[in-house]
């Protein structure tokens, strides 16, 4: 449950984003994507943290099934970044684009592996790695800034 109450604070970054953000109109595509992406991954992260709980209760404490929903659940937040990566203004380079998705596609692989495992730990690390997507675009954020 803390990972959902972490996914709100990381939504709350947003608007710090926003705030750090004083360039010129060519400028926002990128900041528009970054505001975006960081209020998704972060309400996304909160959803999976707290349904976890509730998908837990749904399954009647059935902890394999209940893993493995909550794995779909991420899964389907990579699947909606991996379609965020396409060409675009919002990408300052086409390496930072191409090396994003193939972050994204190892991801994506390693956590469909625990659809079929129903592991506990692996879906901990999973969720741990969800934590990357929100933390690095505030980190470049403020780093430009």
């Amino acid at each position: 449950m803390s990972i959902g109450a972490i996914g709100v604070s990381l939504a709350g970054f947003a608007g710090l984003i926003a705030a750090l953000h004083r360039a010129p109109a060519a400028e926002s595509a990128v900041a528009a994507y970054r505001i975006r992406n960081i209020v998704f991954l972060g309400f996304s992260l909160t959803f999976i943290g707290f349904g976890t709980v509730a998908l837990y209760a749904a399954t009647d404490a059935d902890l394999v099934l209940t893993v493995r929903l909550a794995t779909v659940l991420c899964t389907l937040q990579h699947l909606w970044g991996l379609s965020e990566a396409r060409p675009g203004p919002q990408w300052r380079s086409e390496r930072e684009r191409r090396t994003s998705l193939a972050i994204l596609i190892v991801v994506t692989l390693i956590t469909l592996g625990n659809i079929v495992v129903g592991s506990v730990g692996y879906l901990e690390l999973i969720v741990l790695l969800l934590l990357l997507g929100p933390v690095s675009i505030f980190y470049n954020t403020v780093r430009e800034a």
